[in-house]
């Protein structure tokens, strides 16, 4: 039973995360630590994509979607440099 329940545990995940990465002309977030993020469709996910090769902390939801991590986007703010 304890299998089951770690196994079943990280495949859904819909807690708030804060990343801070570097959005790619891909539609993607790329973080320092060579995580990339793909940005999902949505009123601040599609604003957040216009700030290609900005630096951006993004605030949202993170899924699993066949291996790749996607953010559903709820916030985010550009870091100038």
């Amino acid at each position: 039973m304890l299998t089951i329940a770690f196994l079943a545990g990280p495949a859904i995940s819909a807690d708030t995360v804060i990343i801070l990465g570097i959005v790619n002309d891909h539609c993607q977030i790329a973080t320092d630590n060579n995580q990339v993020y793909e940005i999902a469709e949505g009123e601040k996910g599609d604003e957040l994509i216009e700030f290609v090769g900005k630096k951006a902390r993004v605030t949202g939801t993170v899924e699993e979607d066949d291996g790749s991590k996607v953010i559903a986007v709820t916030a985010y703010e550009i870091i100038d440099e």
